[in-house]
């Protein structure tokens, strides 16, 4: 407290001066740091929302992009591209699905590590799904189908491999360092 004496200016008063608080800490995804552990549920829910959050981004990704590639693909005389050119639909579907992905985690704050984890895995699964094409395992035309009902499921596995991270119990131990 500053105590006012004769030789002080006459604007200064009695008051406590007092430090500005600390800006909240933001965490890898962009929200506020909590106090203590985040209770079972807390953490579901932030892995249950992360996970719809990409699955969104994949679905806007492959339903606006895979309506160009189709587009693209008539042009040059492809009506049913996904049967026509199998091997080039799993690319093409690969990159209409991983890139908004990526673009939104990066947006939302995401380190570029698990972007990179999360993106490789999009890329082993369309590998896999060439292999079993070509080993005449499953149908070459619908291996793009296939790919699309994978990517979400197969988007769990880095999940799980980073629960610390994608269950926001890696906010709080940021947070307590």
């Amino acid at each position: 407290m500053l105590m006012q004496d004769e030789h002080t200016d006459e604007h200064m008063t009695d008051t406590m001066i007092a430090d500005p608080p600390e800006p909240l800490a933001l965490s890898a995804v962009g929200r506020p740091m909590r106090h203590g552990p985040p209770s079972r549920l807390a953490q579901a829910g932030h892995f249950l929302g992360h996970y719809v959050e990409m699955c969104l981004a994949m679905c806007i990704g492959f339903g606006v992009l895979d309506l160009v590639y189709f587009w693209a693909a008539g042009r040059f005389g492809y009506t049913q591209p996904f049967s026509q050119l199998p091997a080039l639909s799993v690319l093409i579907v690969t990159f209409n699905m991983t890139a908004p992905m990526v673009v939104w985690m990066r947006f939302r704050g995401m380190a570029w590590r698990p972007i990179a984890e999360m993106a490789t895995s999009m890329v082993i699964l369309a590998i896999t799904l060439l292999g079993v094409g070509w080993l005449g395992i499953a149908p070459k035309s619908s291996l793009a189908i296939w790919e699309h009902a994978l990517m979400m499921p197969v988007m769990l596995i880095p999940m799980l491999f980073r629960l610390d991270l994608y269950t926001g119990r890696m906010e709080h131990d940021a947070h307590a360092a």
